[in-house]
């Protein structure tokens, strides 16, 4: 009777020990954190030697997996969009843009975690994104452009008033596009969008 005593008392020691050290494993450092932007963004479309400018807002939740508190993988969706117009005697134009990526990036330092309190950070990525842009001037420019690519992306973060605040860089090739080319062309360079994205992120989770 001792001996089934001592082994009921053991296992459950055993079980109670397993589930704090899952409990660590899985909730203590990972979750979600979320980053606002400011963004521009920068696209050179097939077919012209113009590089259109964009500039919006927009936010980046992800949620991060880790065991410790300066490292994690990380997946998450940096949503951009702004809209602009403008009219005068000279001129106008109205463009719009909305960008889409799914990301998955290594976090080190700073925001890595939720916990993470370190002064600096870094991170690297690359998924796929859909980017849309409409362009059009009183000039007869128009761009209507649909895109789907890989991205890669990469970021730093400054610790700023007790919250990270950082930049972040991301470049796309939209290798699924809806620009049609012409056959009496010669295109010599990619006829792929290639957009530059550049954003000044502030961490508010």
């Amino acid at each position: 009777m001792k001996k089934l005593l001592f082994l009921f008392l053991v296992s459950i020691s055993l079980e109670n020990f397993s589930q704090e050290d899952e409990g660590v494993t899985y909730a203590k450092y990972s979750g979600w954190s979320m980053e606002a932007f400011i963004t521009g963004q920068f696209s050179e479309q097939p077919g012209s030697d113009i590089i259109l400018p964009f500039y919006g807002i927009g936010l980046y939740p992800r949620y991060n997996h880790s065991l410790v508190d300066y490292f994690s993988v990380a997946i998450g969706t940096p949503i951009n969009g702004g809209v602009d117009a403008q009219g005068s005697s000279i001129g106008s134009y109205f463009q719009f843009f909305a960008d889409v990526p799914i990301e998955l990036s290594l976090n080190f330092g700073s925001k890595a975690t939720k916990d993470a309190d370190y002064f600096f950070g870094a991170y690297i990525g690359g998924g796929l994104d859909y980017n849309y842009s409409v362009f059009s001037n009183s000039f007869g420019y128009k761009v209507n452009s649909h895109s789907f690519g890989p991205m890669i992306s990469a970021g730093i973060r400054y610790m700023y008033l007790g919250r990270p605040l950082g930049i972040r860089v991301s470049y796309m090739s939209g290798i699924v596009n809806n620009f049609k080319e012409d056959p009496y062309i010669i295109y010599s360079n990619s006829t792929n969008p290639k957009i530059l994205t550049l954003s000044l992120a502030y961490s508010v989770q």
